[in-house]
């Protein structure tokens, strides 16, 4: 192979042509087809000009050409990788166009993107996102959107693409269901709970005051409730106006489940909020079994079970029927039901600390207020004490009343009775709860409290979406765009939990804490990734543009590069079938299922 060298000789230093070559023997040598000339009192400018000479000799300019480049701002780039990524596989793009009118001219599935996507990387307001775009890759795609020329109709299509989604919304939750289920979700038990979310402003459309999860009572809210599978998928969600109770909502989603996506069986679970009669006959009037959590307190079936539960009050999980029950429970539930008690010693052990203590300070401010006086005085001290029982949750175990004393109409006593019977009761209660079901037998007590417990995995979502994807605060005012936002801050759970999911597969040790793989890992200089130390990573990884000047050329070309992306989260975006990320120009995304590839998305640069 010839290549060019300078060879000094006699304190000069000389241009020269060489080859390398194996010699008779098999050793590597080289040997001098030209000598160029003497190169030592040539300045390094003239070096320059005699090797730019040859490159343009042998016709090779453009491979060769000396370039003056300029640095751009960098752009979003890491962390819109894997929604586009899961969006592209999921093909939701293809699903919102075939369920958006022909006629509608914006680009619906597109703007429905960014704005998802919006929600890994800076989620705010819709205005913060229309501007949020002007700094992520997708302004810098070509052709990927086309928008009017006046800003403000701009701005007015992120706002038109939400009454769009709306409208379509159960046609499109439809579609991306039966798509899920090519992915293999289990769809065997069905979880449901709500949760609310909150507006800035007033009058907004389907907000109402009411129960704050967000302890934002005086803020107007929507309530928002979603539908999971077992294995934490997002199949459907549903918003409902901000003064609607949970155990409201139930026969709506039951009959929707069976309506709209055709489900025919499946254990539906919820939380204990939610259980009536009527919801229970609704469940089983659609062929459906359920699983409900009941409410502790003021529940006859809860005083009737507890003294057969305080027989064995350390055994984890006991189950009851039909024989448990008083002759006048009998008459009002079927002798298939079942209910299942779990224990747990820590939580119950916790939750009497806490309450011994609250006790006690309860008693040290009883002993600092007032309790015979005056009505003014005796009213001031009653006040503090209700506030302090309020706030501690412990009004049930205290009687406090003003009383008149006989000595004259002018002085009253404050009176403060504690109901140990209502404490000893709570006592038993604690690290307690109870649940009811009509399923077979031959699902165990076991697998009921596990089925049961897979709520948590809707109450994780719930805090993803408030916290993570940011939900709230709601600034749109519309009902049409409060439910497009809605869907949008769906969209974006589904793909956090395929995210995490994939994550999973492919980083398995790491979610099984196995500290063997862990050490291996960093003494690889890398970091296991889960959802949090993924988005950290991707959070630094941005999109830079680069203007580059041939020469003497007064053309410009631009083109992208992107800051370093560690090897873990290469491998995880390439399991997410994201190909050449470090390559910008060549970025694309396949569909991958089993390995096969089921098409393409090439994202073109130079918007």
């Amino acid at each position: 192979m010839a290549h060019f060298r300078r060879s000094t000789s006699k304190d000069n230093t000389y241009l020269q042509l060489v080859e390398s070559y194996r010699n008779q023997k098999g050793q590597s040598a080289k040997r001098v087809l030209a000598s160029i000339g003497n190169i030592t009192k040539m300045s390094e400018e003239k070096i320059e000009r005699l090797t730019l000479s040859f490159i343009r000799a042998a016709g090779m300019e453009k491979k060769f050409q000396k370039y003056d480049f300029e640095v751009g701002k960098g752009y979003h780039y890491g962390t819109l990788l894997p929604a586009i990524a899961v969006w592209h596989q999921l093909g939701v793009e293809e699903i919102i166009d075939n369920c958006v009118p022909e006629k509608v001219e914006i680009p619906v599935s597109r703007i429905a993107l960014i704005q998802t996507a919006n929600r890994f990387s800076d989620p705010g307001s819709k205005l913060a996102c229309f501007r949020w775009y002007y700094l992520s890759l997708f302004s810098q795609m070509k052709n990927f959107v086309h928008f009017p020329s006046d800003e403000d109709e701009q701005l007015h299509t992120f706002y038109r693409a939400l009454d769009y989604l709306c409208r379509a919304k159960k046609q499109i939750e439809r579609e991306l269901y039966y798509r899920l289920l090519k992915y293999g979700i289990d769809n065997s038990l069905i979880l449901y709970d709500i949760t609310s979310t909150y507006f800035e402003g007033t009058h907004a459309q389907l907000g109402k005051k009411g129960f704050s999860r967000d302890k934002r009572g005086d803020l107007e809210q929507i309530v928002v409730g979603i539908v999971m599978s077992r294995d934490g998928i997002p199949i459907a969600h549903h918003v409902f106006e901000g003064n609607r109770l949970d155990k409201t909502t139930v026969k709506e989603v039951v009959h929707d489940l069976k309506a709209r996506f055709r489900l025919e069986s499946a254990i539906f679970v919820g939380d204990r909020g939610m259980i009536t009669f009527e919801n229970i006959e609704s469940i089983k009037e659609h062929h459906y079994e359920y699983i409900f959590g009941l409410q502790r307190r003021n529940r006859k079936v809860i005083e009737n079970l507890l003294g057969k539960v305080m027989e064995h009050p350390d055994d984890p999980i006991q189950e009851f029927g039909y024989a448990d029950l008083s002759v006048a429970l009998q008459k009002s539930y079927p002798e298939n039901v079942r209910f299942v008690v779990c224990y747990n010693e820590e939580v119950a052990q916790a939750t009497r600390k806490t309450r011994d203590r609250n006790r006690a300070l309860f008693q040290e401010l009883l002993g600092t207020v007032e309790r015979v006086g005056d009505l003014k005085a005796i009213k001031k001290s009653n006040d503090r004490l209700k506030l302090f029982l309020s706030q501690k949750h412990m009004t049930r175990f205290y009687q406090v009343d003003i009383e008149n004393e006989e000595q004259g109409e002018n002085v009253y006593r404050l009176k403060v009775e504690e109901k140990k019977d209502i404490i000893q009761r709570e006592e038993g209660l604690d690290g307690r709860y109870f649940l009811q079901t009509e399923v077979s037998k031959e699902i165990g007590k076991e697998e009921i409290d596990t089925s049961y417990k897979s709520l948590q995995v809707v109450e994780r979502a719930f805090r993803v979406v408030k916290h993570e994807i940011d939900i709230r605060p709601i600034y749109v005012q519309n009902e049409t765009r409060i439910r497009g936002h809605v869907m949008i801050s769906y969209f974006a759970l589904l793909i956090e939990r395929l995210i995490e999911k994939k994550l999973k597969e492919v980083f398995p040790a790491a979610y099984a804490k196995e500290e063997k793989w862990v050490r291996q890992v960093k003494r690889n200089g890398e970091e296991p990734l889960t959802m949090t130390t993924l988005y950290e990573e991707l959070d630094n990884v941005r999109l830079i543009p680069l203007k580059l000047k041939h020469g003497d050329n007064e053309e410009e070309e631009k083109t992208y590069i992107c800051t370093k992306i560690e090897n873990n989260v290469k491998k995880f975006l390439s399991a997410l079938g994201v190909k050449n990320a470090m390559n910008p120009v060549r970025l694309s995304f396949r569909r991958t299922r089993n390995r096969t590839d089921h098409g393409q998305l090439l994202l073109e640069f130079g918007g």
